[in-house]
């Protein structure tokens, strides 16, 4: 009875781990404000770009096509209540896809600040970032980032499928953050997978930032560092 008691009481200590890890990291990058500019500065470059481009090519395009084919009439092009629905869906459309294509793209920047914040919370200084290690890092992100899309897109699509999956899906999202910071020490995937097994539930807590609308773009650039905070206070819990 004890050994259920002790057991259920890590399994509960892991999720809550992981529900405050991004609560963590940012008290964490607020004394460390580089880190929180290097965070914040892809998103923003990205914003910015998709923004352009989607007011420059994007709207113009599907207006006018919308026009040719009779769906709207020609005086409600630049209407401000088409723009509305069209920026609704464009902003929602880089809030669903955008902070996971930026984090692959931006892979060194977020392994370093996952580096930092795990030397800060672990105590322990981490190898130097080397090519060959950015280099796995980057490909490793390039091939979590095509996963994640075709599940989402299966989720979306398959009867049933958010309901079966839906638990794998957070568990994925939260170990694909917290595996930046495994990788960093140069553990095998197999090795790295059985943390991700051994500690589901700060996984499954992280990934649940991933999927809250609006808090999950704000809280993106955070999640290399949460990944990192959770690595660290789990060797911490072992140690114990």
């Amino acid at each position: 009875m004890d050994e259920i008691t002790v057991s259920g009481k890590a399994l509960l200590a892991d999720a809550i781990c992981g529900l405050t890890s991004p609560l963590d990291s940012l008290r964490f990058m607020r004394l460390k404000k580089s880190l929180l500019v290097m965070g914040l500065a892809p998103y923003l470059v990205a914003l910015t770009v998709y923004v352009v481009l989607a007011a420059q090519y994007a709207a113009p395009l599907l207006f006018g096509f919308l026009i040719e084919k009779q769906i709207i009439p020609v005086g409600w092009n630049g209407n401000w209540l088409l723009d509305l629905v069209f920026w609704f869906f464009a902003l929602t459309i880089f809030a669903l896809l955008g902070p996971s294509i930026i984090n692959t793209l931006a892979s060194p920047l977020f392994d370093h600040i996952a580096k930092k914040t795990y030397e800060h919370y672990s105590r322990k200084k981490l190898p130097a970032e080397s090519l060959e290690l950015m280099l796995r890092s980057f490909l490793g992100e390039c091939s979590k980032l095509v996963l994640w899309l075709t599940v989402t897109v299966f989720l979306a699509t398959a009867p049933f499928a958010a309901f079966i999956g839906g638990i794998i899906a957070l568990w994925f999202l939260g170990w694909s953050h917290v595996d930046r910071t495994l990788n960093l020490q140069s553990l095998r995937l197999g090795e790295r997978l059985m943390f991700g097994v051994n500690h589901a539930p700060a996984c499954i807590a992280l990934g649940l930032w991933g999927v809250i609308p609006g808090i999950s773009t704000l809280f993106t650039f955070l999640m290399a560092s949460a990944g990192a905070v959770i690595v660290a206070k789990a060797e911490q819990r072992t140690n114990q």
